[in-house]
């Protein structure tokens, strides 16, 4: 990861995994090279929801839409061709952000995190309406269709190698489209010998095994199907599913023996979740409204590279200590 980190910036603390800087994010970002980040995931102030200054600096909704415009557009600029956002928002302003990032980036879900022991919940009556027990979490991708298939598949200067490769197997061979659906008897490998055109894709597990079958010159060398789908899924924008991955994700917010000074101190569960799903390890996550450090310490712990910017000294200070720590200790991944 540090090989691409850009050098003017001054990271306060930088490892083999992790690099953080205290300052404004958008100058930090401002210095990234387009398209380095696999993933940002990232919890904004919210507009006037926190009894803090830094979310109540803008005087008006639309002032702070405004500044987050800007700031997504940086999101966009150094966002990955295959990379995800992950925003939280809280449920008043959210429909707000929608509309502005939707501009910008594909939504793929309105997650909701409902919190089990929120609060409210011991108090419900004296809210005058449905007490909030919820936050939003907003998903996008930065390719233009939900899967990242067509995004990937319709454009030529992708999968150059592995076009190349059943290019040569074609040739090593010595029999065109029509020889080999013949061979086969079907015509399931024929798309894997369009090289040349926006058509082409990999075979089956099954269909690249009776491919075998049909003798090539001996300078060939047949490569192992786990290798050409490893390739072949490295484009497309990451999501490790699970039987949970359902767009309401229920838990607890951060316990009391792990909270910290800061007010709006995310889970590590919850953090964990976000960064295992939407990357794979070795990647690299930037949560540029860093604050306490959860984001860090899930990607340190999953083995993910992690990037982290905070703007305020005291909290920068506790996400550098807890993110040391966690280095410290076994990775869970």
């Amino acid at each position: 990861m540090n090989d691409w980190l850009p050098k003017n910036i001054d990271w306060y603390y930088r490892e083999e995994n992790v690099a953080i800087a205290c300052g404004d994010c958008l100058e930090v970002m401002r210095g990234f090279p387009d398209k380095s980040v696999d993933a940002v995931i990232t919890d904004p102030p919210y507009f006037r929801i926190v009894d803090a200054q830094w979310d109540k600096q803008w005087k008006t909704l639309d002032e702070y839409l405004a500044w987050l415009d800007v700031v997504s557009d940086e999101w966009k600029r150094i966002l990955k061709d295959n990379g995800s956002l992950m925003i939280f928002a809280d449920d008043m302003v959210s429909a707000y952000v929608q509309v502005l990032i939707d501009k910008k980036l594909l939504l793929l879900n309105n997650i909701v995190w409902y919190k089990t022991n929120n609060l409210p919940i011991k108090a419900t009556w004296s809210y005058r309406k449905f007490a909030p027990m919820t936050e939003r979490i907003l998903f996008y991708s930065a390719q233009y269709d939900p899967t990242g298939w067509e995004t990937v598949k319709l454009d030529m200067n992708n999968f150059v190698p592995l076009r190349e490769y059943f290019r040569k197997y074609q040739e090593a061979m010595g029999l065109n489209i029509k020889q080999i659906n013949s061979r086969l008897g079907h015509r399931k490998a024929e798309h894997a010998f369009y090289w040349g055109s926006t058509q082409w894709d990999l075979p089956t597990p099954e269909t690249y095994a009776e491919l075998a079958k049909i003798p090539t010159n001996h300078e060939f060398v047949r490569r192992e199907y786990e290798d050409l789908r490893r390739e072949y899924e490295d484009l497309r924008r990451p999501f490790n599913a699970d039987g949970e991955t359902l767009d309401v994700i229920t838990g607890p917010i951060v316990s009391a023996k792990d909270n910290t000074a800061h007010p709006t101190t995310k889970p590590l569960w919850l953090m964990q979740r976000l960064v295992t799903v939407s990357t794979n390890p070795d990647m690299t996550v930037l949560d540029c409204f860093m604050g306490s450090g959860t984001t860090g310490v899930a990607c340190v712990q999953t083995g993910r590279n992690f990037i982290g910017i905070e703007i305020d000294p005291t909290y920068f200070a506790i996400a550098e200590r807890r993110i040391a720590e966690a280095q410290m200790q076994p990775r869970l991944i």
